[in-house]
């Protein structure tokens, strides 16, 4: 028999969404004005109970060690920036630099799937359950962890455009794109990092087989 699998789609935005405000007349040095808040969001869990071991182990992520999947949790994961900046113009040159950063780490799809031939109810049915829970748990804790060590990284960044430090493009489109990889080149390493530290955290929970202690318990198991 096989410990569960598990699907994980990391979906990471292609980079942040610049969203512009109205130009700011004058020249850039006013003062330093960073906001950087990192969210962190689950949706609730949705429990399928209405295919069976053969279907189940059919699903993506049901294949691996050769083991028969007694049920399987499918999560989504996606990270979107949202960025708010300014910019000042009067010359032929654009100014620009941050005023916002906001990140959203987001769990947005949750689904365990049961097999059919085990009741609701039933030994089985509850030991499944169980164990899919502790999946979304788990992605849940690394996603809380992943906002703050985000929030950290954005907060301790030395280098990103600011008033007295301030992009200086030939235009908005060029302005915008530098921005956008001055983010990435801050978020893209920790989301890396998370992203192994995501699947090692979950394959430590189907190893070794996570049935072996309770096989005894329950004498319905297909």
């Amino acid at each position: 028999m096989k410990a569960l699998g598990l699907l994980m789609l990391l979906l990471a935005a292609c980079g942040p969404r610049i969203q512009e405000r109205p130009p700011v007349p004058g020249t850039p040095g006013a003062r330093r004005f960073h906001r950087f808040k990192v969210h962190a969001t689950s949706v609730p869990t949705e429990i399928r109970h209405n295919l069976s071991l053969k279907e189940i182990g059919r699903l993506p992520g049901a294949t691996g060690s050769g083991l028969k999947t007694q049920g399987i949790t499918t999560l989504k994961h996606s990270l979107q920036t949202h960025t708010r900046f300014s910019t000042a113009t009067g010359t032929k040159a654009v100014y620009a630099w941050f005023d916002d950063v906001i990140l959203e780490v987001e769990i947005s799809s949750d689904i365990i799937n049961i097999p059919s031939e085990y009741p609701a109810g039933s030994c089985e049915y509850r030991i499944v359950l169980e164990h899919e829970r502790g999946h979304g748990r788990v992605a849940r804790e690394q996603a809380a962890l992943l906002a703050t060590k985000l929030e950290r990284a954005l907060t301790a960044a030395e280098n990103l455009p600011t008033r007295f430090d301030p992009v200086i493009a030939d235009s908005f489109e060029e302005a915008a794109e530098r921005l956008k990889t001055a983010i990435a080149k801050i978020v893209d390493p920790v989301y890396d990092r998370y992203e192994k530290d995501e699947k090692e955290a979950q394959a430590k929970l189907d190893r070794p087989d996570p049935y072996d202690a309770v096989y005894r318990k329950c004498m319905g198991w297909k």
